[in-house]
């Protein structure tokens, strides 16, 4: 037999020891995050499509257009809602109806318009029954310069989406870390609606971190798959 030195031995126990090591100290360090894009699931759909509602709303809002703001309100009416059991208070104020509502204000008495917005109020008033795939809401209030860490249990090959909502005008981030504390998403627009998307390598912990810079108190609301 072949004898080693020791440096071919030392490299050789090294060898040894890290395939022994379990999948999980393999992957210390390295981000659960993987730059191919997966097919989103039902959930992940539903996230998606109120995170551009609650976009779309404020677009309306600030433009004064209320056929978009009819437009948002239906896309909110169509998500599969679920509370999360943390959920202690009332949502912020983007539902379907309140939408419908804003929309009729910014009608501005025309009839025509008033007319297309009650029926769309009319045939969205049941909203959208939550059964297998439905998006999660929970609402914090978050304190002036405080944050707010969420863990969730994610799956390999599935995506992760999260969107959050504030209430009021303050500055917001939103920040996503894996298991081993990597930064693998982050929104810093500053908008009233936040949103990340992350693609898992494999199944593990993450954390979503909103961060209130304001001085005031703040409700938020979180919605993710």
């Amino acid at each position: 037999m072949r004898k080693l030195g020791p440096a071919s031995l030392m490299l050789a126990l090294a060898a040894t020891a890290l395939s022994a090591l379990p999948a999980g100290a393999m992957q210390a360090k390295r981000a659960n995050l993987s730059d191919t894009m997966i097919a989103m699931t039902p959930a992940g759909e539903a996230v998606e499509a109120l995170a551009l509602a609650y976009r779309l709303a404020d677009h309306a809002r600030e433009a004064g257009d209320a056929r978009a703001m009819i437009v948002a309100a239906r896309m909110i009416a169509s998500v599969p809602l679920a509370p999360s059991a943390q959920t202690a208070s009332a949502s912020p104020d983007l539902t379907a109806q309140s939408l419908f509502a804003e929309a009729a204000r910014l009608a501005a008495g025309d009839a025509g318009l008033l007319s297309e917005i009650e029926a769309a109020r009319v045939a969205e008033s049941r909203g959208t029954i939550c059964k297998l795939s439905c998006a999660i809401r929970t609402v914090h209030m978050l304190p002036a310069g405080t944050s707010w860490r969420v863990r969730f249990a994610a799956r390999g090959g599935e995506p992760l989406v999260i969107g959050v909502r504030r209430e009021g005008a303050t500055g917001m981030d939103l920040k996503i870390f894996d298991e081993n504390e990597n930064l693998v998403c982050q929104d810093l627009s500053q908008k009233a609606t936040l949103y990340c998307r992350v693609n898992p390598i494999w199944s593990g912990p993450f954390f979503a971190v909103v961060v209130n810079h304001g001085g005031r108190d703040v409700q938020v609301a979180m919605v993710t798959n």
